[in-house]
């Protein structure tokens, strides 16, 4: 496991920003498809890079940083350009972007956040789609398998399984045995990510599970609010709207004495112990070479997903000084 404390990871704070990122490629006046090479293998046509994000975040702002700034290297020589749409988190913002997109001559598209790729995904069969870090393509139902996408969605992934978390969570002292989490029952990703969780507690004797879901960012503080004597540690899982509001999470937290540990995000955040999870700026670097292989050519059905590499743990010192509890020599070390 790679562990960096939290002031190693600020560098990839400042890079870009994760969680629901979406980003669309496009090359001037050409347009892929799902069983066809990428924009131009020339390696002389311009290339225009339009971004869209589901919702603003840190962790998004670290993916989608590392993303340019790699895809610019390895496209050294070209004209690369980069325009950003945001959905702010609304649903239908979300499908009237993706239709946008889908009527646009952009050449590839990609994507952060699992609700915007799955919007993308169903009003565009043409452009090849570029996800970043995206949970579960294979169950949001936008490819076919990680090797074998089959369809016009390639990427990268940022999923970790919860019974691994838990399995790092069990070495804090005091050992938690009442698991709170929120997120946006709507998010596939994050339907997929509890329903592990579920199964993940459930495996533990003497270990519980406390749920607060919400419809969006304005809905963060009242769920967190509603798990106070319910839980004694929150575990955020990748939920993009609960990311946007996990300021308003970590003051809940941090007032009644709750460690709250994200398995995205910044480890900076007030009330947050500790992040637990992928290298986004690692992931965005992954999703630009993914990105530039379509660009060179390469068919997105037949173009694996990239996975994430060693977990790491992001410590917040003014918190877990507060809280007074002891987290594993890996995480402090």
């Amino acid at each position: 496991m790679k562990i960096r404390a939290t002031r190693r990871r600020r560098a990839a704070g400042a890079l870009l920003g994760v969680i629901g990122l979406v980003g669309v490629l496009a090359a001037a006046g050409c347009a892929g498809s799902s069983g066809s090479a990428g924009p131009s293998a020339t390696g002389s046509d311009p290339v225009k890079v339009s971004i869209f994000e589901v919702a603003q975040a840190d962790v998004v702002t670290t993916l989608e940083t590392a993303f340019k700034e790699e895809l610019t290297a390895k496209l050294a020589g070209r004209t690369v350009s980069f325009s950003v749409r945001n959905a702010n988190g609304d649903p239908s913002l979300i499908q009237s972007i993706a239709r946008d997109l889908a009527r646009s001559d952009a050449s590839l598209i990609a994507v952060i956040g699992t609700p915007a790729v799955i919007a993308m995904a169903q009003q565009d069969k043409t452009h090849p789609i570029i996800a970043l870090a995206m949970g579960d393509p294979v169950g949001g139902k936008v490819a076919d398998s990680l090797d074998h996408p089959g369809r016009n969605v390639t990427g990268t992934i940022d999923f970790i399984d919860p019974a691994q978390l838990l399995d790092e969570l069990a070495e804090v002292t005091p050992a938690p045995r009442r698991i709170g989490t929120i997120y946006d029952p709507s998010n596939e990703n994050s339907q997929v990510w509890v329903a592990q969780l579920r199964a993940a507690v459930e495996g533990r004797p003497g270990m519980s599970l406390a749920e607060a879901t919400v419809a969006g960012a304005g809905d963060v503080q009242s769920a967190a609010r509603s798990l106070v004597g319910r839980t004694d540690t929150i575990l955020v899982g990748p939920d993009a709207a609960v990311a946007s509001g996990v300021a308003a999470v970590g003051a809940v937290a941090l007032s009644n004495k709750i460690p709250l540990y994200l398995t995205s995000g910044d480890a900076a955040t007030t009330g947050v112990l500790a992040t637990l999870g992928p290298s986004y700026a690692d992931l965005g670097v992954a999703s630009a070479g993914v990105a530039a292989k379509i660009i060179e050519g390469a068919i997105p059905a037949d173009t694996p997903f990239g996975r994430p590499g060693a977990l790491e743990w992001g410590v917040n010192r003014d918190t877990l000084s507060a809280l007074g509890v002891t987290l594993p020599a890996a995480a402090t070390g």
